[in-house]
């Protein structure tokens, strides 16, 4: 049977695997379902319709799954919901709010650290293995991929998409789309680098990261237009899968993607 601090509060509807603890002063709302080994460790709140896997901490005031900073937003009209994975760490202050239409829902993957004060807004997608440093701010349908990492006090703008391997830097705010393997870096300042630490990190070959750097160079650093770069990136470099992957979301992009200083349309 799961541990309840006499002092929590659990509403109705609720599946708690045996080995969840919830911890003083928590608030579970109606229809929540959290998985096995997942620990509320103090003071925070789950809202209605929420699903939480197995092995997550949840750090005391992050709240998970409440209703969405969005005027359209209807309770009325039908449900939405929030789905979080498997092993995520989520820390003091951290807010996850639910999908904004009924039947939509706002997506964590699993093993995730999103930090203290971070915010994931209304139908967010979340990767695995995603690290949401201090007070990152994600608006409304943003697309994170796998590994990326969004550094402290940055701002993603609603339905913008960031690469897999992806890491944008401190500060920073883009409205514009983020391709996978690159480092963004200012007020949609551009890309200034490619992820080499984060590929040697994860057993990338060293030609494979080479190639992945001439990627770089070409798309970013000679002044071509994106159009022009694709197709030297597809004529000259080896097409291993993290060529195709940068090429098809580059192509997929609505909103454009970061270039290499000013903005560039794809």
């Amino acid at each position: 049977m799961a541990q309840i601090h006499q002092t929590a509060i659990i509403g109705n509807d609720v599946e708690l695997a045996d080995s969840v603890y919830v911890g003083p002063y928590c608030i579970i709302d109606d229809h929540v379902k959290i998985g096995e080994n997942s620990r509320l460790i103090a003071q925070c709140h789950v809202y209605s319709n929420t699903t939480i896997g197995a092995g997550n901490t949840i750090f005391p005031f992050a709240t998970l799954g409440n209703v969405p900073n969005d005027y359209s937003y209807d309770p009325s009209k039908g449900e939405s919901f929030t789905r979080i994975g498997d092993n995520n760490i989520i820390r003091e202050g951290a807010s996850i709010h639910r999908g904004a239409h009924p039947g939509t829902e706002t997506v964590v993957g699993n093993s995730c650290f999103i930090m203290g004060n971070a915010h994931i807004a209304h139908n967010c997608v979340i990767g695995d293995h995603v690290i949401l440093a201090m007070c990152a701010l994600l608006a409304g349908y943003v697309q994170i991929g796998d590994r990326a990492f969004i550094s402290g006090n940055s701002g993603i703008h609603q339905f913008v998409r960031v690469g897999r391997y992806a890491m944008l830097s401190g500060g920073s705010v883009i409205s514009m789309d983020l391709p996978p393997f690159m480092i963004g870096d200012g007020r949609n300042g551009g890309v200034r680098s490619f992820n080499k630490v984060a590929l040697s990190r994860a057993g990338y070959s060293a030609e494979d990261i080479r190639t992945v750097h001439k990627m770089y160079d070409i798309a970013f650093r000679r002044g071509l237009n994106m159009k022009n770069a694709l197709a030297e990136i597809e004529a000259t470099l080896p097409q291993i899968p993290e060529v195709k992957e940068f090429v098809e979301f580059v192509r997929s992009s609505k909103r454009g993607v970061l270039s290499g200083g000013s903005t560039r349309r794809a």
